[in-house]
């Protein structure tokens, strides 16, 4: 054999090349299949985060609609104006110059205004609007109200599906769908006497849940009704227009049905079916079924364009949602490697060998890329971890040789979003000046053009591997580590600066000047001004952001909202984790996570301990972990003076902690490479894909 392939050598090309092939071809369909596999899983990811959105919408409004209900104000003052509309000869005119009507309007004013109701109602039992906002209502009835009516007077708080304004009478006023709520009006025995309930329009509502659900430059997240008609605004409106299949001054809410034409329309397929005789498209039709699903292989849309998609139906609201993208948008890296794979294959019949060669001499490039080499007045020493975004690397200062960690963004795979981010994050972290805050020194850009920053090198361990290795940790301990964390993010709350994803992992113990359980917070990263409504370049506010086992109940309610309380709830459960040795919610899911922070209270650290713990300082902790924001400590600072103000019956002492390092250096494991002697870790949050030794502690 070694003489045929010495006196053949144009063999080894072919047989490379028919082994590449193959190797290549086996590659390409599992990577297809773990490419369908993933947006599969993205797109039930975004299915269910709008379908539990909307639910816990729902909820509120009902919740909201009983609260109501249940004022005695309320009910005294359409008990009298139902009287007034039995005796009256003019109802309507007595309804409207009642006192009574005036209380009324005035009462539901402020949470009018508060909740953003269109209208409200108090309705007597067969239906006549006694008491309304508008005059034009009264003493008349809506078939929207009239409905639902029976099952409200049997007791039950009743939302509607999206109806049209027609249905809710002249009072309505607007052109799209509307929703009603309504709750019963009780008597002293608890028996429902009368209705009370108030409009909705969706686009103020659950319409943002769904527009901020949006994927790429084609994904779309809409809602429909039992017949198949839109009911939120279409992403492809202009598109529409153009293809005629809605007026130019006309919305596509309700005058678009999700049904398939037949062919692509965008690519100038006329139908020759009219609308009511086509069938409905794949997530329309199987929602409508009542079921939930999800097809990675395509289907037509209601423009006839091909798409991938997941949808499920919501029976107590009787509307389906559906989130889809374009199949083309979605699989165009895979269209780009066949393309590519193809032509590679036909070379190769040629130049099997040269591209052996190529790829040689590419891989002796890419490792000698990776050598030490100079950053600006950085030294690079070794490379200390390299996750999806970048490398990072320990450096020494070329005059003043102190060690540093610095950190080299992947400009390629970061793109410009990712390396204007990046740069935020170091203007940002640059400009607080908190001993506890982790330090920049400089950064800077590469004469070719690659992103770096310098930050100082530290020592230690973080939260979350202090608890896994240790377990919960002394109350006087978590108290001295507290104040700390608390001090760093007082300082940005001062600044208008909000964190948003405090962790244990984003807070580090370290050694400075000699004192040992120093603390140092980290990953500035998702930083954003207070104040700040919109950052579409970097982060959107609207967007879930953070870590889901930390994410505070308003960042998954309202995104918006979030404000500087929202970093205290993280902070109380930093303590929590603390002091329990376990996080505050855990589920098979961050969808089920999530919805525990929104929904579930809070086990208390003592009954998690199975102890007594120390009564004010439970008491704080459980404090900054009220659902309702405005229960909690206003910021960091306010939380920072109620820790300072806890007085402990015994304090956290640097002999204490001298005593704890020690016995943590005793158990660490040897080292893989005994050359490395200091422990450190990086402070950017990056997610390491190549880990160094558990002793040297890098994350």
């Amino acid at each position: 054999m070694a003489s045929f392939l010495q006196k053949n050598g144009w063999v080894l090309p072919l047989i490379f090349a028919l082994l590449l092939g193959v190797v290549g071809t086996l590659s390409y369909r599992r990577l297809e299949a773990s490419a369908k596999q993933e947006i599969g899983h993205e797109l039930r990811i975004v299915r269910d985060t709008s379908v539990n959105a909307i639910q816990i919408w729902a909820d509120e409004k009902r919740a909201q609609a009983e609260v109501h209900a249940a004022d005695h104000r309320v009910v005294e003052y359409t008990r009298e104006l139902m009287r007034i509309a039995r005796t009256a000869e003019d109802p309507r005119a007595a309804l409207s110059a009642s006192p009574a009507q005036t209380l009324l309007r005035d009462r539901v004013a402020v949470a009018r205004e508060k909740y953003g109701y269109l209208g409200f109602a108090s309705v007597a039992p067969g239906g006549l609007i006694v008491g309304a906002g508008r005059d034009i209502a009264l003493g008349g009835q809506v078939e929207g109200v009239t409905r639902i009516l029976p099952e409200v007077l049997a007791g039950k708080t009743v939302l509607t599906r999206p109806l049209r304004p027609e249905l809710l009478g002249p009072a309505a006023q607007v052109g799209e769908p509307l929703m009603i709520v309504g709750a019963p009006l009780r008597d002293a025995n608890g028996e429902a006497f009368a209705f009370f309930g108030f409009s909705i329009r969706p686009a103020d509502s659950f319409t943002r849940f769904l527009e901020a659900a949006r994927g790429g430059e084609t994904g779309e997240t809409y809602a429909f009704d039992h017949r198949g008609r839109l009911l939120t605004p279409s992403r492809f409106h202009t598109q529409l227009v153009d293809l005629g299949l809605v007026a130019q001054d006309q919305s596509g809410v309700m005058n678009v049905q999700i049904r398939d034409p037949g062919g692509n329309l965008a690519e100038g397929f006329v139908p020759t079916l009219p609308m009511g005789a086509r069938a409905f498209t794949r997530a329309a039709a199987d929602a409508l079924a009542g079921n939930t699903g999800v097809d990675v292989e395509g289907y037509p849309d209601y423009r006839g364009v091909p798409v991938l998609g997941a949808w499920a139906w919501i029976p107590e609201l009787e509307i389906g949602i559906a989130t889809e993208l374009d199949l083309e948008e979605a699989y165009a890296p895979l269209y780009t490697l066949r393309n590519t794979f193809a032509g590679v294959m036909g070379l190769l019949a040629l130049g099997a060998l040269g591209m052996f060669l190529y790829s040689f001499l590419a891989l002796r490039l890419s490792k000698q890329m990776d050598e030490v080499r100079q950053l600006g007045r950085y030294r690079i020493e070794s490379k200390i971890g390299k996750g999806g975004m970048g490398t990072v690397y320990l450096a020494r200062h070329a005059l003043l040789r102190r060690p540093t960690a610095v950190k080299v963004l992947n400009t390629e795979r970061a793109g410009k979003e990712g390396v204007a981010r990046f740069e935020r994050e170091v203007q940002i972290t640059s400009s607080l000046r908190h001993p506890n805050t982790i330090e920049i020194y400089d950064y800077g850009y590469t004469p070719d053009g690659t992103f770096y920053y310098a930050m100082e090198y530290l020592e230690g361990i973080d939260l979350g591997d202090c608890v896994q290795n240790d377990g919960p940790q002394p109350e006087a301990r978590v108290l001295h580590i507290m104040r700390q964390a608390c001090g760093s993010i007082a300082e940005a709350h001062t600044a208008g600066l909000i964190h948003r994803d405090i962790k244990p992992a984003n807070v580090m113990l370290s050694e400075r000047g000699g004192l040992l359980d120093f603390v140092k917070v980290l990953d500035f990263g998702l930083v954003r001004r207070e104040q700040q409504t919109q950052d579409t370049a970097l982060t959107d506010v609207q967007s879930l952001t953070g870590t889901p086992l930390y994410m505070p109940p308003e960042a998954v309610r309202s995104p918006e909202s979030l404000d500087a309380r929202g970093d205290v709830y993280q902070l109380g459960q930093v303590a929590y984790y603390l002091l329990t040795g376990r996080h505050l919610f855990t589920a098979e899911s961050a969808m089920d996570v999530m919805l525990k922070h929104v929904s579930e209270a809070p086990e208390p650290p003592s009954k998690v301990l199975g102890k007594p713990v120390f009564e004010e300082l439970e008491t704080l902790i459980l404090t900054c972990l009220e659902k309702d924001p405005n229960a909690r400590p206003a910021n960091a600072g306010e939380l920072l003076e109620a820790f300072e103000g806890c007085s402990l019956p015994e304090v956290w002492s640097q002999a204490d902690a001298r005593a704890w390092w020690a016995e943590w250096h005793a158990h660490e494991p040897v080292e893989d490479e005994p050359s490395s002697t200091s422990t450190g870790t990086l402070p950017t949050g990056i997610d390491l894909a190549e880990r160094t030794p558990p002793s040297v502690k890098r994350s």
